[in-house]
């Protein structure tokens, strides 16, 4: 069966040959990468996404890239749509870091991606790091993005420790699509952990319950230079709790690959 692992950091330098190898090693078919985090220098963005670049350069059909970037850097947008043209990363990656994604300084860049038909994955949920960062990641939030029909996101974490807002967000936009048929569905959920084990299992059955396995990813929150061991962990574990949740082959498959590949498309 495909795996596609939506959610992989990197922290440093790594050799693309390395990382095929290691995934080789537990079954994974494809990963998307994430250039490092830069919160205030569009300098050090550009490098870290030039790093980035060179391993998805190095691997076009088994690494992909996710751009980081900080929407309220000056000049951001140009790097950005850069990032997802000449440069060729498949999607945006963006933490809200002490700013609100409904801010009104912020629609020129939801704009630029809108116009772009961007992908984006956001992190939702508890933020370790960043100082008081969480109180800007909650999930309903990115109603904003309502404005912004283009676009298309995901939810990681599954917005652990807010799981049911996250699906509320979900029904949201659903809603919008079913009462504009124009408008498209926008949202996902990556079901990377965040969720601690004694809640996993339920919060992956009440996404897949209310969702539907066709808008769920696969994804480790790994990180590269690694050995890729907590991706292998964490994969076995799903693998377990989607035989415990009875999932079919044909929904596994989906949660595996399928949306991922859908979001964030090989190439661009």
């Amino acid at each position: 069966m495909r795996i596609v692992d939506c959610h992989v950091h990197t922290k440093g330098p790594a050799s693309a040959a390395e990382i095929v190898k290691r995934m080789d090693a537990n079954g994974v078919d494809r990963m998307l990468v994430i250039s490092q985090c830069e919160r205030v220098s569009l300098a050090k963005t550009r490098e870290n996404l030039l790093a980035t670049k060179k391993l998805f350069d190095e691997a076009p059909d088994r690494i992909s890239g996710l751009a980081w970037v900080t929407p309220t850097i000056d000049g951001i947008i140009d790097l950005a749509a850069e990032a997802l043209g000449e440069m060729g990363f498949v999607g945006i990656k963006i933490i809200p870091d002490h700013f609100f994604v409904y801010e009104e300084r912020l629609e020129p860049f939801w704009a630029k991606l809108d116009e772009l038909r961007a992908a984006i994955l956001f992190h939702t949920g508890i933020l370790y790091g960043h100082e008081d960062g969480s109180r800007f990641c909650k999930p309903l939030y990115l109603e904003k993005m309502f404005y912004y029909p283009n676009i298309r996101f995901a939810m990681a974490h599954i917005s652990w420790p807010w799981c049911e807002e996250s699906l509320a967000v979900m029904g949201r936009m659903r809603s919008a699509h079913r009462s504009d048929p124009d408008h498209p569905y926008q949202s996902y959920i990556d079901i990377t952990p965040g969720t601690p084990p004694h809640i996993r299992k339920q919060a992956l059955t009440n996404a897949i319950d209310f969702c539907g396995s066709e808008r769920i990813m696969f994804g480790s929150d790994d990180c590269v230079p690694s050995d890729l061991s907590y991706q292998r962990e964490v994969l076995e574990g799903d693998l377990k709790l989607f035989d415990e949740i009875a999932l079919d082959e044909q929904q596994q498959a989906r949660i595996l690959a399928g949306t991922a590949d859908e979001v964030f498309p090989p190439g661009g």
